[in-house]
């Protein structure tokens, strides 16, 4: 079984928070600034929307391993 591929989103308006319901049935609340993991889908679905931004991607950096 294959994973569905998801993508991270901000919402930016003028909220403390929203609560959407897509076509694909699912419901997500975005809370103002925070990241929100949804499907690539939903994701496609806001992408004209002003108040809905792609999140940056988090970058890490591993650590040294202390030995």
């Amino acid at each position: 079984m294959s994973k569905t591929p998801t993508k991270s989103v901000t919402y930016s308006g003028g909220h403390d928070s929203v609560t959407l319901h897509f076509l694909s049935g699912h419901v997500v609340v975005f809370p103002n600034g925070t990241p929100v993991e949804v499907s690539a889908e939903d994701a496609k679905s806001l992408a004209g929307h002003p108040d809905f931004q792609p999140a940056p991607r988090a970058t890490t950096t591993p650590k040294p391993e202390e030995g």
